[in-house]
């Protein structure tokens, strides 16, 4: 009787120890698969949000300084490509046309108001012989956005509803009037175009 009932106790306790052994060996495993499956998930988002070298082929752009070039400016009816440089004073308007920062606008591919300016008597000089339905073409880095002019009118230089934020993907280039005005003149000349097209350069 003795020896049975030792027996039980042996077969008991081992099934006990077998028992917990498999637990723990489950959790531990478990434990296993959730660091590798975290440390699989931390590899791929590095992976994903890394910044492509230009060995890779892709170009990321920086903040550009004011009177950097960071385009063109193409129109095919006054057969000019003229450079588009950041900021609008002086010494960048000096360089080309100047892309206005500020009072919500944007740069070329976000989606939102481009502004560009330039003076009447040096690069936008022949700004006036654009009409209703041109297109223009600005290329920013490595893409080409193609416009299309869909109306023109002046205001007074102090006009604070020009150069606002847009939900849509318009350009405005504006310039100094009139155009054949000796010093600082009292009006703007504004091209108001849409956005129709991107590609790829």
């Amino acid at each position: 009787m003795i020896r049975k009932l030792a027996w039980l106790l042996i077969i008991a306790g081992s099934i006990f120890l077998f028992y917990n052994a498999y637990h723990w060996w489950k959790e531990a495993s478990l434990v296993d698969e959730d660091i590798s499956k975290a440390q699989a998930f931390l590899e791929d988002w590095a992976n994903r949000t890394k910044k492509p070298t230009l060995k890779e082929g892709i170009s990321y752009p920086s903040q550009p300084k004011v009177g950097d070039k960071i385009g063109e400016l193409i129109v095919p009816r006054l057969h000019a490509k003229l450079p588009i440089v950041e900021g609008t004073n002086e010494y960048a308007l000096s360089k080309g046309i100047g892309r206005f920062v500020g009072g919500g606008t944007v740069l070329p591919g976000e989606t939102g108001h481009v502004v560009l300016s330039g003076h009447r008597d040096t690069l936008f000089r022949d700004i006036k012989k654009l009409q209703i339905g041109d297109k223009i073409f600005i290329q920013y880095h490595n893409k080409l956005f193609t416009y299309q002019i869909r109306k023109s009118w002046i205001t007074h230089a102090e006009d604070r509803s020009v150069i606002v934020p847009i939900a849509r993907p318009v350009l405005s280039l504006t310039t100094c009037y009139p155009f054949s005005y000796i010093g600082n003149a009292p009006d703007r000349y504004i091209l108001r175009a849409e956005l129709i097209k991107i590609q790829n350069t």
